[in-house]
């Protein structure tokens, strides 16, 4: 059994998986009440660790699910939640975790390398009204930058292509056990509809408007097959500045141009 600062765990953290168990019972609580858990929701917990966090949502919720890669967790967890007949522990990997379920709530401390990825195609693998996660700091600021920041780029689009992002609270580095070398933020990614615009053609085209910051964007969208002369009606009509980079333009701004350069493909304008 290993101890830290107060806590006991049955195993030791695996660094090769990003472990890092949030041991603050303040925090913990703290993240309960922002969930604002009625009792009826069904829940994905994605990396249950020792439990820590699955422990409250277990006595909060109507069906939990919580997913654990870490097979010497599991039989921990088990072993720790077998009071709660709601709780259904599995053992596996998240990225490859299927469900047609459609849950109220997912919630996770995500290890950063995975966070990318993990968010990047949330919406394409789960139906779900919102999401809470524990992220590294510098993740939740690249998901709720702004147009024209430093954080802003291609994650930042991705996840507000159909998400309302917002930061609910910073949580320090001491916080974890092992301590990691940088603080955390708890995240909220509120559910929103679709656009029109498919998103995997609107990430097409951000990814286009990214491949090189520095440059206009008629020099950067002609990598889609476009002319340049006539990607510079398209933005005029759409009342963009062809002088203006990838990096400026908001999420509304990115799924217009999307759209219209989608009919141009589809009616062979181009």
């Amino acid at each position: 059994m290993l101890e830290g600062s107060g806590y006991i765990y049955s195993t030791k953290p695996k660094k090769s998986l990003g472990q890092h168990y949030l041991k603050d019972e303040k925090i913990l609580r703290k993240i309960i009440r922002s969930l604002g858990l009625t009792g009826n929701e069904i829940i994905l917990e994605i990396g249950a660790g020792h439990g820590e966090l699955t422990y409250y949502l277990a006595q909060q919720s109507r069906e939990l699910y919580a997913v654990e890669i870490d097979p010497s967790s599991v039989v921990f967890l088990r072993e720790k939640l077998e009071p709660f007949h709601n709780v259904n522990i599995i053992n596996g990997d998240i990225l490859n975790f299927q469900s047609d379920i459609f849950f109220d709530l997912i919630v996770g401390n995500i290890p950063y390398y995975i966070s990318g990825l993990l968010l990047g195609t949330l919406s394409e693998r789960w139906q779900y009204k919102k999401a809470v996660f524990t992220l590294q700091k510098e993740v939740g600021e690249r998901l709720s930058a702004l147009p024209g920041a430093k954080d802003y780029g291609v994650l930042t689009l991705a996840v507000c292509y159909n998400h309302k992002v917002r930061v609910l609270f910073d949580v320090p580095r001491e916080c974890f056990y092992p301590e990691p070398k940088v603080d955390s933020a708890v995240v909220e990614l509120e559910r929103i509809d679709d656009r029109e615009i498919d998103k995997h053609f609107y990430m097409k085209v951000v990814r286009a408007a990214f491949s090189s910051r520095r440059k206009m964007l008629p020099n950067v969208l002609v990598n889609l097959g476009l002319d340049k002369e006539y990607v510079v009606e398209i933005l005029k009509d759409l009342r963009i500045n062809p002088e203006r980079r990838g990096e400026t333009l908001s999420v509304e701004e990115f799924v217009l141009l999307s759209e219209r350069i989608y009919e141009a493909v589809i009616s062979g304008e181009t």
